[in-house]
Protein backbone atom coordinates (compact mmCIF):
# COMPACT_ATOMS: atom_id res chain seq x y z
CA UNK A 1 0.00 0.00 0.00
CA UNK A 2 2.94 2.10 0.92
CA UNK A 3 4.60 1.43 -2.77
CA UNK A 4 0.68 2.71 -4.51
CA UNK A 5 0.55 6.40 -1.80
CA UNK A 6 4.00 6.88 -3.50
CA UNK A 7 3.15 6.35 -6.74
CA UNK A 8 0.09 8.44 -6.37
CA UNK A 9 2.36 11.15 -4.85
CA UNK A 10 4.52 11.18 -7.48
CA UNK A 11 2.24 11.52 -10.23
CA UNK A 12 0.93 14.23 -8.39
CA UNK A 13 3.91 15.97 -8.18
CA UNK A 14 4.21 15.31 -11.78
CA UNK A 15 1.02 17.20 -13.08
CA UNK A 16 1.71 20.35 -10.21
CA UNK A 17 -1.30 19.32 -8.26
CA UNK A 18 0.87 19.50 -4.78
CA UNK A 19 2.30 22.55 -5.61
CA UNK A 20 -0.03 24.94 -4.27
CA UNK A 21 -0.80 22.21 -1.04
CA UNK A 22 2.02 20.46 0.00
CA UNK A 23 4.87 21.83 -1.25
CA UNK A 24 4.07 25.43 -0.56
CA UNK A 25 5.90 26.52 2.54
CA UNK A 26 4.63 30.21 3.40
CA UNK A 27 5.22 33.09 0.42
CA UNK A 28 7.46 33.10 -2.12
CA UNK A 29 8.88 36.57 -2.90
CA UNK A 30 12.10 36.99 -5.85
CA UNK A 31 12.82 40.01 -7.99
CA UNK A 32 16.22 41.97 -8.84
CA UNK A 33 18.48 45.00 -7.49
CA UNK A 34 20.14 47.48 -9.93
CA UNK A 35 22.07 50.23 -10.11
CA UNK A 36 20.18 53.38 -11.80
CA UNK A 37 21.57 52.41 -15.20
CA UNK A 38 19.99 48.89 -15.32
CA UNK A 39 23.54 46.58 -13.93
CA UNK A 40 22.88 44.24 -12.00
CA UNK A 41 24.36 44.57 -8.37
CA UNK A 42 26.33 41.11 -7.26
CA UNK A 43 26.31 40.60 -3.62
CA UNK A 44 23.72 42.95 -2.35
CA UNK A 45 22.21 41.76 0.90
CA UNK A 46 18.37 41.45 0.78
CA UNK A 47 16.40 41.31 4.42
CA UNK A 48 12.61 40.92 4.69
CA UNK A 49 11.33 41.39 8.06
CA UNK A 50 7.83 40.95 9.87
CA UNK A 51 7.99 40.69 13.89
CA UNK A 52 4.67 38.24 13.55
CA UNK A 53 6.12 36.25 11.36
CA UNK A 54 7.73 32.98 11.96
CA UNK A 55 10.61 33.13 10.88
CA UNK A 56 10.29 37.07 11.42
CA UNK A 57 13.39 37.66 9.24
CA UNK A 58 14.96 36.32 5.92
CA UNK A 59 18.46 37.34 4.69
CA UNK A 60 19.52 36.66 1.15
CA UNK A 61 22.19 37.53 -1.37
CA UNK A 62 21.65 38.46 -5.06
CA UNK A 63 23.64 36.13 -7.27
CA UNK A 64 25.69 37.19 -10.29
CA UNK A 65 22.45 38.42 -12.39
CA UNK A 66 21.64 40.53 -9.55
CA UNK A 67 18.37 37.87 -8.64
CA UNK A 68 17.21 36.94 -5.75
CA UNK A 69 14.57 34.12 -4.10
CA UNK A 70 13.53 34.25 0.01
CA UNK A 71 11.14 31.32 0.78
CA UNK A 72 9.13 30.65 3.72
CA UNK A 73 7.32 34.40 4.44
CA UNK A 74 4.28 34.27 6.36
CA UNK A 75 1.08 36.30 4.68
CA UNK A 76 1.45 40.02 5.83
CA UNK A 77 3.51 43.49 5.81
CA UNK A 78 7.00 42.75 5.39
CA UNK A 79 9.89 45.29 5.45
CA UNK A 80 12.59 44.71 2.83
CA UNK A 81 15.59 46.17 3.00
CA UNK A 82 18.58 46.36 0.57
CA UNK A 83 22.05 47.21 1.24
CA UNK A 84 25.49 46.50 -0.86
CA UNK A 85 28.87 48.84 0.04
CA UNK A 86 29.08 52.11 -2.10
CA UNK A 87 24.73 52.67 -2.27
CA UNK A 88 22.35 54.17 -0.46
CA UNK A 89 19.98 51.04 1.46
CA UNK A 90 16.48 51.05 -0.51
CA UNK A 91 13.35 49.55 1.65
CA UNK A 92 9.97 49.17 0.94
CA UNK A 93 7.08 47.58 2.65
CA UNK A 94 5.66 45.17 0.58
CA UNK A 95 1.91 42.79 1.50
CA UNK A 96 2.82 39.61 0.90
CA UNK A 97 0.40 36.58 0.57
CA UNK A 98 0.88 32.58 0.27
CA UNK A 99 2.63 31.28 -2.72
CA UNK A 100 4.32 33.16 -5.20
CA UNK A 101 4.08 37.35 -5.02
CA UNK A 102 4.70 39.62 -7.64
CA UNK A 103 8.41 39.96 -8.51
CA UNK A 104 9.86 43.43 -6.84
CA UNK A 105 13.05 44.90 -8.35
CA UNK A 106 14.93 47.53 -6.44
CA UNK A 107 16.85 50.21 -7.64
CA UNK A 108 20.28 51.21 -5.92
CA UNK A 109 21.35 55.06 -5.97
CA UNK A 110 25.23 55.03 -5.48
CA UNK A 111 26.52 56.94 -2.60
CA UNK A 112 28.41 60.36 -3.98
CA UNK A 113 31.48 61.24 -2.01
CA UNK A 114 30.51 65.19 -1.15
CA UNK A 115 33.70 66.43 -2.87
CA UNK A 116 32.43 64.75 -5.66
CA UNK A 117 29.01 66.13 -5.56
CA UNK A 118 31.12 69.43 -4.92
CA UNK A 119 33.15 69.28 -7.90
CA UNK A 120 31.70 66.97 -10.38
CA UNK A 121 32.62 63.64 -11.03
CA UNK A 122 34.43 64.76 -14.25
CA UNK A 123 37.43 66.70 -11.99
CA UNK A 124 38.00 63.35 -10.08
CA UNK A 125 38.68 61.20 -12.97
CA UNK A 126 41.41 58.92 -11.79
CA UNK A 127 41.21 60.27 -8.51
CA UNK A 128 40.51 58.41 -5.44
CA UNK A 129 37.98 61.21 -3.55
CA UNK A 130 38.59 59.33 0.02
CA UNK A 131 42.37 59.73 -0.33
CA UNK A 132 42.14 62.97 -1.20
CA UNK A 133 39.54 63.96 1.78
CA UNK A 134 42.34 62.32 3.99
CA UNK A 135 44.84 64.22 2.68
CA UNK A 136 43.31 67.33 3.34
CA UNK A 137 42.34 66.92 6.69
CA UNK A 138 45.87 65.81 7.08
CA UNK A 139 47.17 68.89 5.71
CA UNK A 140 45.18 71.25 7.74
CA UNK A 141 46.02 69.42 10.93
CA UNK A 142 49.94 69.81 9.94
CA UNK A 143 48.95 73.96 9.03
CA UNK A 144 46.89 73.92 12.75
CA UNK A 145 49.74 72.42 14.29
CA UNK A 146 52.49 74.85 12.82
CA UNK A 147 54.05 72.30 11.23
CA UNK A 148 54.43 74.34 8.02
CA UNK A 149 56.39 72.18 5.53
CA UNK A 150 54.42 69.09 6.08
CA UNK A 151 51.42 71.42 5.07
CA UNK A 152 52.98 72.90 2.03
CA UNK A 153 53.83 69.45 0.75
CA UNK A 154 50.71 68.10 1.05
CA UNK A 155 48.95 70.96 0.12
CA UNK A 156 51.17 71.13 -2.91
CA UNK A 157 50.79 67.23 -3.65
CA UNK A 158 46.75 67.73 -4.06
CA UNK A 159 46.97 70.45 -6.29
CA UNK A 160 49.25 68.16 -8.51
CA UNK A 161 46.05 66.03 -8.08
CA UNK A 162 43.28 68.18 -8.37
CA UNK A 163 44.57 72.13 -10.05
CA UNK A 164 41.14 73.40 -8.99
CA UNK A 165 41.47 73.25 -5.69
CA UNK A 166 43.18 76.80 -6.42
CA UNK A 167 42.35 78.40 -2.56
CA UNK A 168 44.61 75.82 -1.72
CA UNK A 169 47.77 78.39 -2.51
CA UNK A 170 46.61 80.61 0.04
CA UNK A 171 47.18 78.45 3.21
CA UNK A 172 50.81 77.53 0.98
CA UNK A 173 51.64 81.06 0.97
CA UNK A 174 51.21 81.88 4.58
CA UNK A 175 52.84 78.43 5.50
CA UNK A 176 56.04 79.52 3.55
CA UNK A 177 55.73 82.58 5.14
CA UNK A 178 55.94 81.34 8.39
CA UNK A 179 59.09 79.48 6.93
CA UNK A 180 60.52 82.88 6.00
CA UNK A 181 60.29 81.57 2.32
CA UNK A 182 58.77 84.95 1.64
CA UNK A 183 59.31 85.69 -2.21
CA UNK A 184 57.97 81.55 -2.74
CA UNK A 185 55.22 82.81 -0.08
CA UNK A 186 54.00 86.06 -2.77
CA UNK A 187 54.83 83.80 -5.63
CA UNK A 188 51.66 81.49 -4.75
CA UNK A 189 49.40 84.42 -3.56
CA UNK A 190 50.29 85.78 -6.48
CA UNK A 191 49.12 82.55 -7.67
CA UNK A 192 45.82 82.06 -6.14
CA UNK A 193 44.99 85.53 -7.79
CA UNK A 194 45.76 84.47 -11.03
CA UNK A 195 43.10 81.21 -10.58
CA UNK A 196 40.73 83.41 -9.06
CA UNK A 197 40.46 87.40 -9.16
CA UNK A 198 37.57 87.13 -6.22
CA UNK A 199 40.16 86.46 -3.77
CA UNK A 200 41.98 90.21 -4.53
CA UNK A 201 41.49 91.86 -1.35
CA UNK A 202 42.98 88.80 0.54
CA UNK A 203 45.97 88.59 -1.65
CA UNK A 204 46.92 92.01 -1.32
CA UNK A 205 46.53 91.82 2.86
CA UNK A 206 47.94 88.35 2.48
CA UNK A 207 51.23 89.54 0.34
CA UNK A 208 51.43 92.80 2.38
CA UNK A 209 51.75 90.83 5.71
CA UNK A 210 54.47 89.00 3.77
CA UNK A 211 56.42 92.44 3.04
CA UNK A 212 56.01 93.08 6.81
CA UNK A 213 57.62 89.88 7.97
CA UNK A 214 60.76 91.13 5.26
CA UNK A 215 61.09 94.52 6.54
CA UNK A 216 60.04 96.14 3.63
CA UNK A 217 57.95 99.01 5.48
CA UNK A 218 57.68 100.72 2.34
CA UNK A 219 55.95 98.32 0.33
CA UNK A 220 54.02 96.73 3.41
CA UNK A 221 52.57 100.08 4.50
CA UNK A 222 51.22 100.68 0.92
CA UNK A 223 49.60 97.44 0.67
CA UNK A 224 48.67 97.39 4.59
CA UNK A 225 46.73 100.69 3.90
CA UNK A 226 44.96 99.25 0.69
CA UNK A 227 44.11 96.43 2.47
CA UNK A 228 43.34 97.64 5.98
CA UNK A 229 40.41 100.50 3.67
CA UNK A 230 38.54 97.49 1.96
CA UNK A 231 35.73 95.61 3.46
CA UNK A 232 37.93 92.52 4.38
CA UNK A 233 40.24 94.48 6.65
CA UNK A 234 41.22 92.73 9.71
CA UNK A 235 42.46 93.13 13.22
CA UNK A 236 45.67 91.87 11.57
CA UNK A 237 46.08 94.52 9.08
CA UNK A 238 45.02 97.53 11.70
CA UNK A 239 47.82 95.54 14.12
CA UNK A 240 50.18 95.44 11.55
CA UNK A 241 49.94 98.86 10.22
CA UNK A 242 50.74 99.84 13.69
CA UNK A 243 53.69 97.90 14.18
CA UNK A 244 55.01 99.58 11.10
CA UNK A 245 54.43 103.18 12.35
CA UNK A 246 55.79 102.16 15.81
CA UNK A 247 58.84 100.34 13.58
CA UNK A 248 59.63 104.25 11.88
CA UNK A 249 58.77 105.71 15.46
CA UNK A 250 55.99 107.61 15.09
CA UNK A 251 53.83 106.34 18.20
CA UNK A 252 51.35 108.67 17.35
CA UNK A 253 50.27 107.32 14.61
CA UNK A 254 51.34 103.52 15.74
CA UNK A 255 48.37 104.22 18.81
CA UNK A 256 45.54 105.34 15.96
CA UNK A 257 46.13 101.48 14.81
CA UNK A 258 46.54 99.75 17.58
CA UNK A 259 43.16 101.36 18.83
CA UNK A 260 41.48 100.21 16.15
CA UNK A 261 42.65 97.17 16.00
CA UNK A 262 41.85 96.66 19.72
CA UNK A 263 38.30 98.12 18.67
CA UNK A 264 37.90 95.05 16.18
CA UNK A 265 38.49 92.65 18.55
CA UNK A 266 38.73 93.81 22.37
CA UNK A 267 39.27 90.44 24.03
CA UNK A 268 42.96 90.38 21.86
CA UNK A 269 45.34 90.96 24.11
CA UNK A 270 48.03 92.16 21.65
CA UNK A 271 47.49 95.34 20.76
CA UNK A 272 46.19 96.37 24.58
CA UNK A 273 49.47 95.43 25.63
CA UNK A 274 51.45 97.72 22.63
CA UNK A 275 48.99 100.45 23.70
CA UNK A 276 50.49 100.08 27.33
CA UNK A 277 53.86 100.34 25.76
CA UNK A 278 52.71 103.57 24.04
CA UNK A 279 51.80 105.14 27.25
CA UNK A 280 54.62 104.39 28.89
CA UNK A 281 57.07 105.91 26.04
CA UNK A 282 54.78 108.70 26.40
CA UNK A 283 55.40 108.70 30.51
CA UNK A 284 51.83 108.15 31.67
CA UNK A 285 52.00 105.33 33.40
CA UNK A 286 48.82 105.35 35.29
CA UNK A 287 47.36 104.32 31.83
CA UNK A 288 49.97 102.18 30.86
CA UNK A 289 49.03 100.01 34.32
CA UNK A 290 45.19 100.22 32.58
CA UNK A 291 45.99 98.78 29.50
CA UNK A 292 47.90 96.11 31.03
CA UNK A 293 45.37 95.28 33.51
CA UNK A 294 42.95 94.67 30.60
CA UNK A 295 45.63 91.71 28.50
CA UNK A 296 45.88 90.37 31.95
CA UNK A 297 41.92 90.41 32.21
CA UNK A 298 40.92 89.70 28.67
CA UNK A 299 43.76 87.27 27.01
CA UNK A 300 45.66 85.80 30.57
CA UNK A 301 46.58 82.56 28.34
CA UNK A 302 48.29 84.55 25.70
CA UNK A 303 52.09 85.44 25.64
CA UNK A 304 51.03 89.40 26.48
CA UNK A 305 48.99 88.27 29.23
CA UNK A 306 52.26 86.97 30.69
CA UNK A 307 54.29 89.88 29.70
CA UNK A 308 51.68 92.12 30.81
CA UNK A 309 51.42 90.63 34.00
CA UNK A 310 54.93 90.42 34.89
CA UNK A 311 55.41 94.35 33.23
CA UNK A 312 52.84 95.16 36.30
CA UNK A 313 55.09 93.77 38.99
CA UNK A 314 57.61 95.51 37.84
CA UNK A 315 56.23 98.71 37.50
CA UNK A 316 56.53 101.31 40.85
Amino acid sequence: MYKQVFSFLIVLLAAGTLAPTVLAQGGRLMGVVLDREGNPLEGALVVAENPDANPSRLEQLTDSRGRYTMLGLNSGSWTVTVEIEGFHSNTAVLRLRQGDNPPMAFDMARIIHPLVAALGEEVFDGVDPDQLEQDLTDADLAYNNAQWQVAVDTYRSILDRLPMLNSLRMQIGTALRQLEQYEEAIASYELALAGDSNLKADVEAEIARTRMAMGDFDAAGDALAAAAGSDSASREDLYNLGELEFAKGDVDAAAVWYEQAAAADPSWGKPLFKLGLVALNRGDMDAAKAFFAQVVEKDPNSEEGAQARATLDALP
